[in-house]
């Protein structure tokens, strides 16, 4: 009779067991279903070695991206890493300005959007909004060579731009200043604030601020 009793205890015991197992399974892949289906989660959807874009406008070639690894993700944003280089060009295809780096994020937008497709194409159809570059950065803006950190690239309205303490060396003199700004369509790149150094005035003189 115990034994017995001890039996229909332990098969009890089983099925309770196999049936909180089972709820506990279903409950979790409800909430997993729930966040994968979430418009706020956000998954990597590829990556890409060694990668070298480069963005046409009118037939012109504007501005190209290359580094060691870029990763897009589901909202459209990338993350890149490793030796990364900027170039923006003019109409004859002469670089104006060069950026480099070692880390970037930004934005995506699609350039020309295709039925059936998905954010794992995105990285193919789509070009550079914005970009931010937090690490130190060696800027080349038409001979003005320098270096800073804290970018943000503006491709929409092609400006680019820092707070951040700056050090220049070129047609305009030996500079150092805070923050600066640097058209893209107008070639044009201005030192903010707090500018210290040789400033080379366009008549061949020479002025200590």
């Amino acid at each position: 009779m115990l034994g017995r009793l001890y039996a229909i205890s332990f098969i009890l015991t089983i099925l309770i067991l196999l049936w909180y197992q089972k709820n506990y399974l279903d409950k979790s892949s409800e909430i997993f279903q729930a966040q994968l289906n979430s418009e706020n989660i956000v998954l990597p959807t590829s990556s890409v070695h060694q990668f070298h874009t480069k963005s046409f406008e009118n037939g012109y070639l504007k501005y190209s991206f290359s580094g060691d690894k870029i990763i897009y993700f589901t909202d459209n944003h990338f993350e890149a890493s490793g030796n990364l280089v900027y170039r923006t060009y003019d109409l004859k295809e002469n670089e104006t300005a060069v950026i480099k780096t070692s880390k970037a994020t930004g934005q995506m937008e699609i350039i020309e959007e295709k039925e059936g497709q998905t954010a794992f194409s995105m990285g193919a159809n789509s070009r550079i909004k914005n970009a931010q570059l937090p690490e130190e950065v060696i800027f080349d803006f038409k001979k003005n060579i320098g270096k800073t950190r804290n970018i943000y690239i503006d491709m929409i309205n092609e400006e680019i731009h820092s707070n951040s303490a700056i050090e220049s060396n070129g047609p305009q003199g030996s500079l150092k200043g805070k923050g600066f700004s640097y058209s893209i369509k107008n070639e044009e790149f201005k030192i903010n604030s707090q500018v210290d150094g040789k400033v080379i005035i366009p008549n061949g003189n020479n002025k200590l601020n």
